[in-house]
């Protein structure tokens, strides 16, 4: 008992150390400890107490990762609610995991690499479309294992970085237990890998570029009285004055997601605001806005020139309890926070792009529109679709000072080397940040505040193993993950 109990207290340090690869601590290679003492915790005790392991490994991991989602509610249980959701994939992984790594190295790694991969795919695409916060992979941004993004994609990213992190852990069980030699040669492969990821090339240049003027609004500072969701849209027409004011030329301007959240279609104020700007600047103007109709709402993003409408992208995957209700009537029964998203936002249609002519040429770019910058698909089917470069609007306005827009910035990063793509985010109030293909940041705003620059971003068509390929990865990872199951529950069998 005493012994179980130290087991589970070690999974739950694990999972706290899984946060800290992450922002705001952000050392990703505390992932690979991280796993691995799950790994250990787990190793050779029964299925069900690898789901409690697990489970609560995953509690400690995601409750402050997006303790940010109680700041935007304003209230514990949607919080908790959904760290509890996910922390059971984990169980899933951790129970797994108890079984599989009793076997021998090679198909010990392999299976439970897939394992996690797999349910990390499931989880992040349901149920509801799923939740892809916490993927392995963002944490790698900043370690060498990024350079693989391109070859791998994101779930071949976090397979690696599970793989190695379960040679760590059979390698100081041998070290122990077995053989200090072949321990030893375990622990040491995983930085060789490392090591050799350093060898993988990611290239930046392109024969086209576009001089990018990116704005941040920044806080409502009350010099304004026609109303909220208005003075948003002000604050950016200040900043983008001073930002032309300084002369820099310019193919086009991007403000964020909801930068207007009245729909400047349908707004007079709103709508002179955008034509005024877009009129001053004699470039093409890139904001979000909203569009109301009968049944719901549309996240739109759209394209102005010369003060008019010439494209639109409406968010295709909005996010579930943030941006819409899912069984509104049942989940009505336990809290009054589904009240707070009083119309539901309707899902658009992809690709995520817009054309942009500029100088007389047409660019496709990838605007997929803030949390969508998370999701495998909705990114890939934009470059798919022809996206040069990836333009990410987002809205940070709701989590307060918190992670969530630097977490954010990392997942564009990662999506920047995943794709060879350069990639603008740009914020209302967190974060905004300019990142090459490589996934090198060049410029990053502060967060909370008004903010603004001009960057010379790439444009690139080639297309990545990632961008060809990424879909078949991870139905791969979904298969091997079912083998890991079935495998687990036949050695379950075995030892009864």
């Amino acid at each position: 008992m005493l012994t179980r109990l130290l087991l589970l207290l070690g999974s739950a340090a694990g999972g706290t150390l899984m946060w800290a690869a992450f922002d705001p601590v952000d050392i990703g290679f505390l992932a690979f400890p991280a796993l691995a003492i799950l790994a250990l915790c787990v190793k050779n005790q029964p299925m069900w107490f690898g789901f409690m392991a697990g489970t609560l490994w995953g509690l400690a991991f995601f409750l402050p990762l997006v303790e940010w989602t109680w700041t935007a509610v304003g209230e514990p249980l949607p919080w908790l609610a959904l760290c509890v959701s996910q922390a059971l994939f984990i169980g899933v992984v951790g129970a797994i995991w108890s079984r599989v790594l009793t076997l021998k190295v090679v198909p010990a790694v392999l299976l439970g690499g897939f394992a996690y991969a797999g349910v990390e795919v499931i989880r992040t695409n349901w149920p509801f479309n799923g939740f892809p916060w916490g993927m392995v992979a963002f944490s790698q941004v900043d370690t060498p294992l990024l350079r693989s993004a391109p070859y791998l994609a994101a779930v071949g990213v976090t397979l690696l970085t599970v793989m190695l992190s379960l040679l760590l852990a059979l390698g100081i069980y041998q070290l122990f237990f077995e053989s200090r030699i072949g321990g030893l040669a375990l622990i040491l492969s995983g930085p060789l890998v490392i090591a050799l990821c350093l060898t993988l090339s990611l290239p930046v240049r392109a024969e086209e570029t576009l001089r990018v003027g990116w704005v941040q609004g920044g806080p409502d500072v009350g010099k304004h009285n026609e109303g909220r969701a208005l003075n948003v849209t002000l604050r950016h027409e200040e900043e983008t004055m001073r930002l032309l004011e300084q002369g820099p030329e310019l193919d086009l301007i991007v403000w964020p997601e909801s930068a207007s959240d009245r729909d400047v279609r349908q707004t007079p104020q709103a709508q002179e605001i955008v034509e005024r700007v877009s009129t001053e600047a004699g470039v093409p103007l890139l904001l979000g806005t909203q569009e109301y109709v009968d049944d719901g709402r549309y996240n739109d993003y759209t394209v102005w020139v010369d003060g008019e409408l010439i494209d639109t992208y409406s968010k295709s995957r909005p996010v579930p309890f943030g941006e819409y209700i899912p069984l509104r009537d049942f989940f009505s029964n336990f809290t009054d926070a589904v009240d707070q998203v009083s119309t539901d936002m309707l899902p658009g249609e992809g690709p995520a792009t817009v054309t942009v002519p500029v100088a007389g040429v047409e660019h496709v770019l990838a605007v997929p529109i803030c949390f969508e910058i998370a999701v495998d698909d909705v990114v890939r089917d934009a470059v798919m679709a022809g996206g040069t470069a990836l333009i990410v609007p987002v809205n940070s306005a709701s989590f307060g000072d918190s992670a969530e827009s630097r977490q954010q910035m990392a997942q564009t990063q990662f999506r920047a080397a995943e794709f060879s793509r350069a990639a603008l985010q740009v914020s209302t109030i967190g974060v905004s940040g300019v990142v090459m293909p490589n996934g090198t940041v060049t410029d990053m705003s502060n967060n909370g505040e008004a903010a603004s620059g001009v960057a010379t971003i790439p444009l690139r068509t080639d297309l990545t193993s990632a961008a060809t390929n990424g879909s078949i990865y991870r139905v791969g990872a979904i298969l091997g993950a079912l083998l890991s199951l079935v495998w687990a529950f036949a050695l379950r069998k075995e030892r009864s």
